[in-house]
């Protein structure tokens, strides 16, 4: 089945850009003096006003996930928003995409909270598991290098719990309890759908392939993402699954306006806008020590790091640096009017076999753009993209 996310990244807007830019970066280090706490509030409920919306429009999950020490997504704990979905909607999927699990600390406590999530919402969970950013494990001093292996153990720990009747032991490298036996367990049985988010690492393709669960790519270069896609198909036969498209998935940024014209003139404005929010223009300082927080050592293999300089230039800011008119042409947003807007989603669900399609957009001080973007997606655009879907 063909099913629609809705991305809600839960930026902090108002922040001065002046100070972003001479810091050099919007991201660990920028200091959260810049924080205003009512300002967080008055974006929080339009936020949470948006899940409303996006659930009256059609989409079938709302989707809200982890980043921390960072003005790009207020989001360090996905579960309470998605605790705030489970009692605000009624219908849409809760997609957390993902917790973090190497920072988590405690996947047995993670395991009862997402529990609680699926209990709440009578069964709407879909559980996502990250390993996160490498600025993620730097902010929480969990050592870069055990990333993958915590991550691995933590999902192995949580998958028993939910699956597996207590009490047991648990000894592991990363994780040690004498006593496993929460009463709180989800609805879903054997256990709420996983999925597993990725961007350039084939590792994380291989964990989902390996697994059978369905892998979401985040915006991927389209070249990366037809290998990812490929490399996913071969590891999942070869571990007995059979692959479809409920299996793939990619998400995207959209806008959309009445017509072409406007919807690309209005996508300059937002795209520039977001420009010189995360200070990437090639005109201004970059902090130094940036590569070293996205990428420490040891942090991804190096066959991923290959793959994120080929595709991404080698800088953590490559979607913002390569301009405008480049991000059009390679679809790296697609913006246009509704019936442009289908043809181009369609093209890529085509392209990449995907049964997952989620679309972001860029958040701005106009909220009315935000609405506007919403109905003309469920109005106009979504029936078209279902319509085309089910002709396959």
């Amino acid at each position: 089945m063909f099913q629609l996310h809705y991305f809600v990244n839960h930026p902090y807007l108002g922040y001065p850009h002046e100070a972003a830019a001479e810091f050099g970066a919007v991201m660990l280090k920028f200091s959260n003096r810049h924080f205003d706490g009512e300002r967080a509030a008055e974006l929080f409920k339009r936020y949470h006003e948006e899940y409303v919306v996006a659930e009256q429009v059609g989409f079938d999950s709302i989707v809200v996930n982890e980043h921390h020490s960072a003005p790009a997504a207020m989001s360090p704990s996905p579960n309470m928003f998605a605790v705030v979905l489970a009692k605000l909607t009624e219908r849409v999927k809760i997609f957390i995409a993902g917790n973090i699990l190497p920072i988590n600390g405690n996947p047995v406590r993670l395991a009862e909270e997402l529990a609680m999530i699926d209990l709440f919402s009578k069964g709407r969970l879909i559980s996502g598991f990250v390993r996160g950013g490498a600025v993620e494990s730097l902010a929480m001093s969990v050592n870069t290098l055990h990333n993958r292996e915590m991550f691995a153990e933590a999902h192995d720990l949580i998958l028993k719990t939910w699956t597996e009747p207590g009490p047991f032991v648990w000894e592991g490298k990363h994780y040690n309890y004498r006593c496993v036996n929460p009463w709180m367990l989800p609805m879903q049985k054997p256990h709420p759908p996983i999925m597993i988010p990725g961007s350039t690492s084939r590792e994380t393709v291989e964990f989902a392939a390996e697994r059978g669960y369905p892998y979401v790519a985040l915006a991927t270069r389209l070249e990366a993402t037809d290998e990812l896609f490929r490399a996913y198909d071969e590891i999942s036969e070869k571990h007995g699954h059979t692959p479809t498209p409920g299996h793939r998935g990619y998400f995207t940024r959209v806008h959309v306006a009445p017509t072409d014209e406007q919807a690309l003139e209005e996508g300059r404005e937002q795209f520039g806008g977001r420009v010189a929010q995360v200070t990437s223009m090639v005109d201004m300082k970059i902090h130094p020590d940036v590569g070293a927080w996205m990428a420490p050592p040891g942090y991804v293999s190096r066959e991923a790091a290959i793959a994120r300089r080929r595709y991404m230039g080698g800088t953590p800011y490559a979607f913002f640096t390569q301009g405008y008119e480049k991000a059009l042409a390679t679809r790296q947003i697609i913006v246009g009017s509704p019936e442009t807007v289908a043809r181009q989603l369609n093209e890529l669900r085509v392209r990449f076999g995907v049964g997952h399609l989620g679309v972001s957009h860029f958040a701005v001080e106009d909220y009315g753009h935000t609405l506007r973007n919403l109905e003309l997606l469920g109005n106009e655009v979504f029936p078209r993209l279902r319509e085309l879907a089910a002709s396959d």
